[in-house]
């Protein structure tokens, strides 16, 4: 089972910049530090994220309007580890946030007419449950609050969720969120879901020449603020949506 998780990483910096920070790991040492990533599925080498002098793990970009992002820095290399230890040892990406008093318009709700919308679905919410996601470099740990949401899919419109394999438990979809996105329902409530689309970066050859695009990676994820509603308040939205292009069978 893959947990749906507020990973955005290059999609996020890339709504942040004109040009994608390419970021590449310095030569291999010796006995290299090891890096271990709970509840997620990959543990490969990453870059880590500092946020006004605090390092947060990926998933905490979800709550930043790139709207209130004054400068992103990416730094490689020994001007990494110099800066923020072995852990950086294959970069950072330092992010500085505008003033409080000086931000963008709050995060607004996703409607049918959103464009980055690429599903919407009827849902009951089974539960939610509290975890601590830990990120371990050497022998330093850190640990963040996070929260899994768990929502068992009705009907839907767009692309339907439940095609993606790998993350979610038969009609049940899970997601890993933060705190600030935890829609703070009670179980059994049924409520209305809105998913946006995650990209990566993919680079080939082609002859001598490397191309990187940004591709859609086809996994879901909520959308970073009002992405589960309940029902009784979204009935604008459903009246708008129509009859579902879907739904889950059951027998």
């Amino acid at each position: 089972m893959r947990l749906a998780s507020v990973g955005v990483g290059f999609a996020f910096l890339s709504a942040c910049l004109s040009t994608r920070p390419q970021v590449t790991s310095p030569a291999p040492v010796s006995s290299p530090p090891t890096v271990e990533i709970s509840d997620t599925p990959d543990t490969s080498a990453a870059p880590i994220y500092v946020v006004d002098g605090d390092v947060v793990p990926p998933s905490a970009l979800e709550a930043i309007n790139p709207k209130d992002v004054a400068s992103v820095t990416v730094l490689k290399g020994p001007n990494a580890v110099t800066a923020y230890g072995v852990r950086a040892r294959d970069g950072v990406i330092v992010i500085t946030l505008v003033p409080p008093d000086r931000r963008a318009e709050r995060c607004r709700p996703p409607t049918p007419a959103t464009p980055a919308v690429a599903s919407i679905f009827v849902a009951d919410l089974v539960r939610t449950e509290p975890y601590t996601e830990q990120l371990r470099v050497d022998r330093q740990r850190s640990t963040w609050p996070m929260v899994r949401l768990f929502l068992k899919v009705l009907h839907g419109w767009k692309r339907n969720p439940l095609q993606s394999e790998g993350w979610h438990e038969g009609d049940t979809l899970i997601f890993g969120i933060t705190p600030d996105q935890d829609p703070k329902l009670p179980a059994g409530v049924r409520a209305l879901a809105y998913l946006q689309p995650t990209f990566s970066e993919v680079t080939r050859q082609a002859r001598d020449t490397a191309i990187t695009t940004v591709e859609d990676t086809g996994f879901l994820e909520l959308f970073p603020c009002y992405s589960v509603r309940r029902v009784e308040e979204a009935q604008s939205d459903l009246r708008l949506l129509g009859h579902p292009d879907w739904q889950v069978l059951r027998h």
